[in-house]
């Protein structure tokens, strides 16, 4: 392992994306002196900063060995599990609601793009990994009177699983099968930063390959203790085949779900939600082409109105006095910091930045605000020492020693000794 840095003979504001890992594929290897990936199972593109089509974070070539980053996804590992995720032959994970991205119960919907991602894949993308094989189950519901109960364990706490399965393959008769696993997010397994579905049953549904190579996934359903999904027509038919959480229970180490699967019978619970299954449409994998769209980057962070104004040189002339704690300095304090602001109570002794308040960057701030009811005087300064011997009067307000006029009160800027 290790990091190369290259310097590419071409532009990077007016060439294709693919031009520009070419060019880069060339340079390595010229480096190198062997083709890539060489010695390597994957390799990672970095391009410095974002120069053309900005709209993703990265992109990854199906069953192969690189995938391309720009500016800083290089480093957020949600970006590379996702992107390794399609190195691997995985392809996305769609929700509820039917979109490409949003199983957030699964790495290869959208990722995380914070610093940690502890968090890992559904139920179908386990069972196509063979990262599992020995607690993986294929079951086959068409029989009629089909009825099993079936204890399973999270991929959470696969080591510890017994004999519990962590996947089970529902086959339909056709490619797109049904998968049921226990999502489980324990507080130090690898899946505790789960965004969706934190310990409850998840069901998958694959377009095709029988969950056996790429095709794309939807969640189906998540359910927790007694509730159950029905799947009407279930492969092709005229059967109903009703999946059941029947208990679950994360008291012990591992956590576990009781989970029925019945064919013309009728579970326990009745909360069934009754939504069908998609048209099954199986997809032939592509072989070695890079996913399209790439991985959306995350919305940017909102930018203020208008720029922080220097402090003005004497405050406004108003009924109450206070210090308030807020993220900035308005550019108007008598029209919105007494608005915007809260009570800093006893937290602040001094304004600006030097002090802070509360949470997220707060700051103190001395403001004269609207009357009537308002808030109670800022927080009295602590008693002042002695004055030295010999010297002068110390001033209550600063704690200096005075021989002139000592100001004690008003605004903390005409404190002092004059």
């Amino acid at each position: 392992t290790g990091v190369i840095e290259v310097t590419i003979d071409i532009s990077l504001t007016n060439q294709s994306n693919s031009a520009i890992r070419n060019a880069v594929t060339t340079k390595v290897q010229n480096l190198l002196g062997y083709g890539l990936p060489g010695p390597y199972d994957y390799v990672l593109y970095s391009v410095q900063n974002c120069y053309v089509d900005c709209g993703w974070a990265a992109y990854a070539y199906i069953n192969s060995w690189n995938s391309v980053y720009q500016g800083v996804y290089y480093k957020r590992p949600g970006v590379l599990i996702h992107e390794l995720g399609h190195n691997f032959g995985l392809a996305h994970s769609g929700g509820l609601d039917g979109q490409t991205y949003t199983d957030h119960t699964c790495s290869m919907g959208n990722p995380h793009y914070s610093d940690d991602a502890f968090q890992c894949f559904n139920p179908a993308k386990n069972f196509q990994l063979n990262w599992y094989n020995d607690a993986k189950i294929t079951e086959d519901p068409r029989t009629n009177g089909y009825d099993t109960t079936l204890t399973m364990v999270g991929i959470d706490e696969y080591n510890i699983r017994g004999g519990s399965p962590v996947t089970i393959r529902l086959e339909t008769g056709g490619g797109a099968d049904y998968f049921v696993g226990f999502n489980r997010a324990s507080a130090t397994g690898p899946n505790r930063l789960n965004d969706e579905g934190d310990n409850q049953v998840t069901i998958v549904q694959v377009n095709g390959n029988n969950g056996e190579s790429y095709s794309q996934s939807f969640l189906k359903a998540k359910l927790s203790q007694g509730q159950s999904y029905a799947i009407t027509n279930y492969g092709g038919t005229t059967q109903t085949v009703t999946i059941t959480a029947t208990s679950i229970d994360i008291s012990t180490t591992p956590g576990t779900a009781v989970v029925r699967i019945t064919n013309g019978s009728t579970p326990s619970p009745t909360n069934a939600p009754t939504n069908p299954p998609p048209t099954n449409a199986p997809t032939n994998p592509p072989t070695n082409v890079p996913t399209f769209p790439p991985t959306p980057a995350p919305t940017n962070a909102p930018v203020p109105t208008f720029p922080p104004s220097p402090a003005p040189t004497r405050a406004p002339v108003a009924d109450v006095s206070k210090y308030v704690c807020t993220k900035r300095q308005p550019a108007d304090p008598t029209a919105t910091i007494c608005a915007e602001g809260s009570l800093a109570g006893g937290r602040c002794t001094s304004e600006n930045v030097g002090s802070s308040c509360g949470n997220g960057g707060k700051v103190c701030w001395w403001a004269s605000c609207p009357g009537g009811d308002g808030p109670p005087s800022p927080p009295t300064t602590p008693p002042p020492p002695s004055p030295p011997t010999g010297g002068c009067p110390v001033c209550a307000a600063t704690n200096d020693a005075c021989c002139g006029t000592c100001v004690d009160g008003g605004n903390p800027r005409n404190r002092g000794c004059f």
